[in-house]
């Protein structure tokens, strides 16, 4: 018995949610998504030589785009490494094991909305290796817990190395700032604490919003645990430090291969404004919305808008490439013998 109440691990949804029919609940968000992506698409590609685009992508030293190709491989395996340093001493789970999930869960994430991938990921794992399911959530949530605070943390840097427009330095360092001092608060203070101090501060939204604000902040706290190990938090941290230099590294090689002389800290940049525009549920593969960030990420540095595109083309097909081919390689493996649940 945890003491917790029932549906505790299902988020509230709203009055709209509830009395809205089935099938639109189902579609207005990939609906939306889709329209989204295709108009920020049209607007990246509004007035630009398509030509001029395609010319540029020919330009590309093939030699740097394969190295950054390998980069990309390469985070992956750092990232299947990071998440099997999460579980716990006692439970041995396989390389293999965690790498098709992860694969097929990318693969989710890539062509499904919502984030399906996750569930994609604990249930396969779940299956392939007889572990808990509540276990492979909880490192999933941690992970995410981690890939925040590097996400902030490269903000930071990303705003100390970059000469940008006033505005957009003091916003970057400000994020940095405030959200690695939230994560210290709620790594220093007891979960229940903080739950019932956002609660406090959420009193004044409408009951359903503040039910889900609660909801997500207990959600995230649960992924925090792991950095009140400081063992499992060294690693995990020197493993997300791997991850996030090799994605800088992408970024870094590319610019090389379109003889952008463009350093670490527009590279940092980049980075952070990806993840940032990634994470709300869009278009499949992000088509539309990744060449519109990547474009206007490159225009702070002075980068036109026809190599911008060429640019944002071959890193697309270099981040999402690899996760369709073998995310579609994975699912067609065949799982392995289930252990016992453990």
């Amino acid at each position: 018995m945890t003491g917790r109440p029932p549906g505790a691990d299902v988020p509230p949804v709203s009055s709209w949610e509830l009395g809205a029919p089935p099938g639109l609940r189902r579609l207005w968000r990939p609906l939306l998504g889709l329209a989204l992506g295709l108009l920020l698409l049209a607007l990246a590609v509004r007035g630009v030589d398509l030509q001029q685009v395609w010319a540029g992508v020919e330009r590309a030293d093939p030699g740097w785009v394969a190295l950054a190709l390998v980069t990309v491989l390469v985070t992956t395996a750092a990232k299947v490494a990071r998440w099997r340093g999460l579980f716990p001493a006692v439970i041995g789970v396989s390389f293999p094991s965690l790498a098709r999930a992860l694969l097929v869960g990318q693969l989710a994430n890539a062509l499904l909305p919502a984030r399906l991938g996750e569930v994609a990921r604990f249930h396969l794992l779940g299956r392939d290796e007889g572990v808990s399911k509540a276990t492979v959530v909880g490192t999933i949530a941690a992970e995410k817990a981690f890939d925040v605070l590097f996400l902030l943390l490269t903000a930071g840097l990303a705003a100390v190395l970059t000469t940008l427009p006033p505005w957009l330095h003091g916003a970057l360092a400000g994020m940095a700032a405030l959200g690695v001092a939230v994560m210290v608060t709620a790594v220093a203070l007891p979960r229940q604490r903080v739950v019932t101090l956002g609660r406090r501060l959420a009193g004044a939204l409408p009951e359903a919003l503040t039910s889900r604000l609660v909801w997500l902040i207990d959600r995230g706290l649960i992924g925090l645990e792991p950095l009140r190990r400081p063992r499992l938090a060294a690693r995990a941290c020197a493993w997300s430090a791997a991850v996030w230099a090799l994605a800088a590294g992408t970024n870094l090689a590319l610019f090389r291969a379109f003889q952008l002389d463009l350093t670490i800290g527009p590279a940092l940049l980049l980075l952070t404004l990806l993840h940032v525009g990634m994470a709300p549920p869009s278009s499949p593969g992000r088509m539309g919305v990744f060449h519109a960030v990547t474009v206007v990420g490159l225009r702070s540095f002075g980068v036109g808008r026809a190599v911008g595109l060429a640019y944002a083309a071959v890193l697309h097909a270099l981040v999402y490439g690899p996760q369709l081919l073998l995310g579609a390689l994975a699912l067609g493996l065949r799982p392995s013998r289930g252990k016992e649940s453990r």
